[in-house]
């Protein structure tokens, strides 16, 4: 049974065990997460914050309930009636008139003034297992199997092959992510290195990202950095990369623990802290070194942390094997919670033939408590810098 956690703080001092907490048993398919399958977050239109999952689409909305469609289970949903195309999603995205974008295995599906489109015509997808997704302006550009890279503008779609005349290079793009302060597009590939397009206007050329003269290679991820430029990472090293400045390293695992731990993924908060998701919890990197660490004792749940997400309102979302949780934005005092809210146990994955982040402002504010609460677990601190150097100082081990 998955179980949704909110942890607002933690306490270095205030160990308090995870059997704890209260969990309850799952009432029906609209109170929680559809699946800890997590495989793209973004926030959505309405300051809510929509997941998709290897069982469905699951919304956290803005006053803190949750919904889920799949398609056994269609329904209404702040984005229209919308009934996915499998039950397996594989990426989402917001164009820049606040639609969602849908991506499977099998296809793509896409709200439009009067409904969905679905794309499953080879005709404008070279193939149709979605890899990942990203708005790019007024374009949003969709990275299918290993099929390159496709662009959709204006009820137009745009092939790039990985071995066109645009210089692509990449078969199987993994991540994408878009650099603010330059407006340019960064793509990380499964095998064929980073790539960057500078110019969505004029003449499409993709570059190589390189490092000391060399192309980056062996480095698939990419995220956004709220202060410009992105990150690029694998499992055991992350560098920063702005166009024009080039690559310069941010941290090796072993910087994290004397014994490396291996990196599953990061997010920058706007307050400047890179939250790095590991083997042996999340840490937080101020710049020079870690400023905090966070393990199952302080009740995520486990050690291997899958996912991280900053949504709209600075909440940093993660994933743990059977658990989804969040940790709100830390500011001034919080107390320690430990707070489940049910979570739906998956459907069983329907077969399927083998064929983000930049989204709209919330327009609502978000909870102060999510619905569901079924135990709380409460401690105080007198500052962040405090909490902080307590964190970082006595909660080290795995």
């Amino acid at each position: 049974m998955y179980q949704t956690l909110i942890i607002s703080a933690v306490l270095a001092s205030l160990l308090i065990p995870l059997s704890s907490a209260i969990y309850i048993e799952v009432p029906d398919y609209d109170t929680g997460i559809a699946s800890a399958g997590v495989k793209d977050v973004t926030n959505g239109r309405y300051g809510d914050v929509i997941f998709a999952t290897d069982s469905g689409i699951s919304v956290y909305t803005a006053n803190g309930t949750w919904y889920s469609v799949n398609t056994r289970h269609p329904g209404e949903t702040a984005y229209g009636m919308l009934a996915p195309l499998n039950i397996m999603v594989s990426a989402v995205a917001l164009d820049s008139g606040g639609h969602l974008w849908i991506g499977y295995p099998n296809g793509l599906q896409f709200q439009t003034g009067t409904g969905y489109e679905v794309i499953q015509d080879q005709q404008f997808l070279k193939n149709l297992n979605i890899n990942c997704m990203v708005r790019w302006g007024d374009e949003v550009w969709v990275a299918t199997g290993r099929a390159g890279l496709h662009r959709y503008h204006d009820g137009n779609w745009t092939w790039y092959k990985p071995l066109g005349p645009e210089n692509l290079g990449c078969h199987t793009i993994v991540s994408m992510a878009v650099d603010a302060a330059s407006d340019a597009l960064v793509i990380g590939s499964e095998r064929d290195g980073v790539r960057v397009l500078r110019d969505r206007v004029g003449e499409v050329r993709f570059e190589p990202v390189v490092y000391r003269d060399e192309p980056v290679q062996g480095v698939s991820q990419v995220r956004a950095n709220p202060f410009g430029g992105v990150y690029l990472f694998n499992r055991t090293t992350v560098l920063r990369y702005a166009p024009g400045a080039g690559v310069t390293p941010v941290l090796h695992s072993g910087d994290l623990e004397e014994f490396p731990v291996a990196i599953n993924d990061i997010a920058a908060t706007s307050g400047g802290m890179l939250l790095i998701a590991s083997d042996n919890g999340i840490y937080g990197w101020n710049g020079s070194g870690v400023a905090l660490h966070l393990t199952s004792r302080d009740g995520i749940r486990s050690n291997v942390v899958k996912k991280l997400f900053v949504d709209a309102y600075g909440r940093c979302w993660f994933v743990v094997p059977g658990n989804v949780g969040y940790i709100p934005p830390m500011t001034g005092s919080a107390s320690l919670d430990l707070n489940p809210e049910p979570v739906q146990t998956p459907d069983v994955p329907e077969t399927t033939p083998d064929v983000p982040d930049d989204t709209p402002a919330p327009e609502a504010p978000p909870p102060s408590e999510p619905s569901g609460v079924t135990g709380m677990l409460e401690g105080a601190w007198a500052s962040l810098m405090e909490w902080i150097g307590s964190v970082s100082g006595g909660l080290t081990g795995a």
